[in-house]
């Protein structure tokens, strides 16, 4: 029976219903460990023995004949039942009949012969089978049972997800995805795609932002930062925050849009950034993005930037000699944005820091976001993610949060520094 057992075990694989999935064909095994072993029909057995040798030598047809020779015996036990059902699945699988091998291996759950310690793995296999025949009731029924014994299985957790959402119920949908995506360290994408639909279905915009702050921790792709840094645009009202999220938009490439180009730039200039905002409106029309009214709003925007980068030039040449004898921590911070917009992104973080660390400084949160960004941005990824946790303001500190996971592996969080705070 051995044998028997490692050709199901192909025919599942072959199937693509399961992995390296150990699964019985048949339990005389364990059926020969009790004191008195069930016993087949006479007349049972000797055709499923031909249906055993045909079996063995790959003749589906043929053994589905001595299959349909034993069930046409009359007075048969629940034994040979058993044993009918579990040869039957065991071929109609090997045939692709995938509706006819989950009706036969569910008749061997039900039948009480089977072994416990098989119970889950064909559970799983069931809940693939009905799955795979859009089934999708009987495949959540047993997906759910077997993921009773094995909760952190996040192929049949996916599957079961998915079973819910595709009867269009989304509150459970949603709580099995979650149940396993958080029973992992990295869920896998598809189990978040299933969280991210069941939550826009749900119109849940607390659920559609955090599902999405774990697609792009775990799979940064720019796809995922576009849906979440523009549904971010909505909640951002304030220039400090603007220039955070345009900054982190423009890192992650998905700042793209004619609008988005002007935003930042007035929200930068506002902010004290000329220089800055000279460099990404001449690299938006560089690459040919700005249209329309955009267009024209941008021009006039570049004419304020560029006088104000020419003011940012000028006093660049006695910046450091300002910062060595500046008195107060907002003058060290003034001389950080300085070099910030200049792209000087060491010099600007060294600035902030020494202006911390000197006290007084007026918008803490703000200076704090601007280090982190400058110590992203010069290579110094810990340093940074230090800086954004010491945000307090909570809209900024969400901001952080994102900055965080643009610049910090996943795999290295659990050694980020602790955070300092400044002032």
């Amino acid at each position: 029976m051995n044998k028997a057992n490692h050709v199901l075990k192909a025919a599942l694989a072959a199937a693509g219903l399961i992995g390296a999935v150990t699964i019985s064909a048949l339990p005389v095994v364990a059926v020969a460990q009790d004191a008195k072993p069930p016993k087949l029909n006479s007349k049972v057995q000797k055709p499923l023995a031909a249906a055993q040798e045909a079996i063995q030598a790959k003749d589906w047809a043929k053994a589905m004949e001595g299959i349909e020779a034993a069930r046409a015996v009359e007075g048969k036990g629940p034994y040979d039942e058993f044993m009918i059902a579990e040869l039957s699945g065991f071929v109609q699988l090997n045939q692709k009949d995938y509706a006819g091998a989950a009706s036969s291996f569910e008749t061997t759950v039900k039948s009480g012969f089977l072994p416990a310690a098989d119970l889950p793995q064909r559970n799983k296999v069931l809940s693939q089978l009905y799955f795979q025949t859009e089934n999708y009731p009987k495949a959540i029924e047993y997906g759910n049972q077997y993921l009773a014994s094995s909760p952190n299985d996040q192929t049949i957790g996916d599957l079961v997800a998915r079973g819910y959402f595709l009867q269009k119920d989304y509150a459970n949908a949603r709580s099995t995805a979650k149940k396993v995506a958080d029973a992992s360290a990295k869920p896998t994408e598809q189990i978040l795609q299933v969280m991210l639909a069941s939550n826009l279905e749900l119109d849940d915009r607390p659920g559609i932002f955090a599902t999405l702050e774990l697609l792009v921790k775990h799979y940064p792709q720019p796809k995922y930062w576009n849906d979440l840094l523009n549904n971010q645009l909505f909640a951002s009202k304030s220039d400090r925050e603007l220039r955070s999220l345009y900054r982190l938009m423009e890192d992650t490439k998905v700042l793209d849009k004619s609008e988005e180009y002007t935003e930042m730039a007035t929200a930068l200039v506002a902010g004290g950034f000329p220089s800055e905002a000279k460099r990404v409106l001449e690299t938006a029309m560089s690459q040919g993005v700005l249209e329309g009214d955009d267009k024209t709003r941008a021009q006039q925007e570049l004419e304020r930037a560029r006088s104000g980068a020419e003011s940012d030039r000028k006093e660049l040449a006695g910046a450091d000699a300002a910062l060595a004898a500046a008195k107060t921590g907002n003058d060290m911070v003034s001389l950080g944005k300085l070099y910030f917009s200049t792209g000087a992104y060491a010099k600007s973080a060294d600035a902030i820091q020494k202006g911390l660390a000197k006290g007084g400084v007026s918008d803490v949160d703000d200076a704090n976001t601007l280090l982190g960004i400058a110590l992203a941005r010069a290579a110094k990824p810990a340093e940074a993610v230090a800086a954004f946790q010491a945000i307090k303001d909570p809209r900024l500190a969400e901001l952080g949060r994102l900055w965080q996971i643009a610049v910090q592996p996943p795999a290295a969080e659990a050694a980020a520094p602790a955070a300092t705070t400044g002032g």
